[in-house]
């Protein structure tokens, strides 16, 4: 085969068509005969996505570039990345085609652009044919897809693989022997926001096969760039439930799309590109995050959108997208029992001050008002509900819960899971009870705590104490009778008393209980009587003495 007289190979990032279109101008040639003369040799029906090898070999001999360079300029270049998956297909065969369309998000025509790089280099940009790829990272603007001439996406001429002449025109056919005359270098496009440029050059990371953080651990790009398709499927069809507090434009612009028909998002993306880019956004979002529970906690407010029916949420998760185990991961967790008491506290605020909350709910109102609520019960179920009324003052989260009343970070975060995993606890049964338990509070707490420290303190009084009410205790139990205010008067975990130089081992608790069990009523009243007379020798505070 003779090769053309004028041969260069493809621009970085260019397309095989606006290479090929570049080649037929420069070698005098038009684009229909150089197209004919491809057709000589094999098909050209899937010349961007992957030629058959024969119409590759004429374009390799033609233009006397390497086959790998031809390869790189057609979208065989992204499969098995996350973005295009070519697994099984046969440019020969178009039944093979139809099982890569089947895996979704990816055309056979058609592309995206970007008016400002065009009009800088005049080169069509192979990436710009992706679904995923919405925003210019260059000119952090959005893309456009749609030709305001022919309102057609650019690139659209399904019969033949190259336009009738390279350049920044539109030129998809219209009518009868003629072409749009739109010229898209100078098409307006609308600014886009950091996250959505973000978003981008993170997905054309992956792209290139980049590890990306995913939920604080480095994966492989083709992890991310499946598992950011999978879920913003699924975020697609929980925004067309109906409406609700994770509300965003695009999920409503979303809904309206879904109310035309248009529902079937594992194969088609929003036709909107904005839609498309901040709904890929929102997943990244997630994604992201820098563990698996704060993603789960992002993910739950959608995930209850779900319609409750017959079978399980988790069911109708999955029969709306693809789970890959990045997204099977994110989704249980969010479907976690406490996620979901988690997102009701997250939207309900009560009239509670946050000194009036103690470590753990006494145990009168507890069994009063709550004690229904679990199968369970020990200090464990009265933290968790201390924790509930905490998130109503303001946290977001159980370790940020756990801090405001003065416990660790993971403690909260602890509880929260292992009661939700022990009990079926509903929002709608917890938010009545924590109404009521509100209603019981009244004592500052801190102050009390803060009294009780300095009990714990040597001090003159505990000898008192035992020499009146129980003669023959050892100066070593002081500790207990601290803890013992700790427990029973400042109503705060045993664990963190400041009896307590380490935290208790089994035996010290063991010690303590046998301490509490034997002290009796005249004794315990005692003590609580010098725990109050602190209390009032206190001036500034003035809350209830409960």
């Amino acid at each position: 085969m003779t090769s053309l007289p004028v041969r260069f190979g493809p621009r970085p990032g260019q397309g095989i068509d606006d290479w090929l279109e570049h080649v037929a101008e420069a070698n005098a040639m038009t684009t229909g005969h150089l197209t004919a003369l491809l057709r000589s040799f094999g098909s050209t029906r899937f010349l961007v996505i992957r030629p058959e090898q024969a119409t590759a070999d004429a374009i390799v001999a033609l233009t006397g570039q390497a086959r790998s360079d031809v390869e790189r300029s057609t979208l065989a270049r992204f499969d098995a990345t996350g973005v295009v998956n070519l697994n099984g297909f046969d440019p020969r065969r178009w039944s093979t085609w139809r099982k890569v369309a089947a895996r979704g998000w990816v055309h056979a025509t058609g592309s995206a652009v970007c008016p400002r790089c065009l009009a800088t280099d005049g080169v069509w940009r192979l990436t710009w044919r992706l679904p995923t790829v919405t925003v210019c990272p260059r000119h952090a603007y959005y893309l456009r897809e749609q030709c305001p001439g022919c309102g057609r996406r650019f690139l659209d001429h399904p019969h033949t693989p190259l336009r009738s002449a390279p350049g920044t025109r539109c030129l998809n056919p219209v009518g009868h022997k003629s072409a749009c005359d739109v010229d898209v270098a100078t098409i307006q496009t609308i600014a886009a926001p950091d996250d959505c440029v973000r978003r981008q050059r993170r997905h054309d990371a992956a792209l290139e096969g980049e590890r990306i953080e995913l939920l604080g651990r480095a994966e492989p790009g083709v992890i991310y760039l499946e598992s950011a398709r999978m879920l913003a499927v699924l975020l697609l069809h929980l925004a067309a439930q109906n409406s609700g507090s994770t509300d965003e434009p695009w999920s409503v612009r979303a809904r309206t799309e879904a109310a035309s028909g248009r529902t079937r998002w594992h194969l088609s993306p929003p036709e909107d590109i904005v839609v498309r880019s901040q709904v890929l956004t929102c997943a990244d979002r997630i994604l992201t995050a820098p563990d698996l529970d704060t993603a789960a906690g992002l993910l739950t407010p959608w995930v209850e959108r779900a319609p409750h029916g017959e079978g399980s949420r988790l069911g109708w998760l999955a029969d709306h997208t693809r789970m890959t185990p990045t997204l099977t991961a994110l989704v249980m967790a969010a479907l976690a029992p406490q996620r979901r008491v988690s997102h009701a506290l997250n939207h309900t605020r009560g009239d509670i001050r946050p000194e009036t909350i103690p470590q753990v709910v006494p145990d009168h109102p507890y069994r009063a008002h709550a004690a229904h609520l679990f199968t369970t019960h020990g200090e464990t179920s009265r933290l968790f509900l201390a924790l509930c009324l905490a998130r109503q003052t303001g946290p977001t989260t159980w370790a940020e819960a756990a801090l405001r009343l003065g416990i660790e970070a993971e403690l909260g975060t602890r509880t929260a899971r292992t009661v939700s995993a022990r009990n079926s606890i509903r929002p709608q049964r917890l938010l009545p009870a924590l109404d009521q338990l509100a209603c019981s509070l009244g004592p500052n707490y801190r102050v009390r705590e803060e009294l009780v420290r300095r009990l714990a303190e040597p001090h003159a009084w505990f000898e008192d104490w035992a020499d009146e009410h129980r003669p023959g205790t050892r100066p070593s139990s002081h500790r207990y009778a601290v803890t013992w205010l700790w427990e029973h008067w400042a109503h705060a975990l045993v664990s963190t008393s400041p009896g307590w130089r380490t935290p208790p081992d089994r035996h010290q608790r063991a010690l303590y209980r046998q301490f509490a069990h034997s002290l009796h009523d005249p004794a315990g009243a005692a003590l609580l009587a010098v725990a109050h007379h602190g209390i009032q020798e206190e001036p500034h505070d003035h809350q209830s003495h409960g």
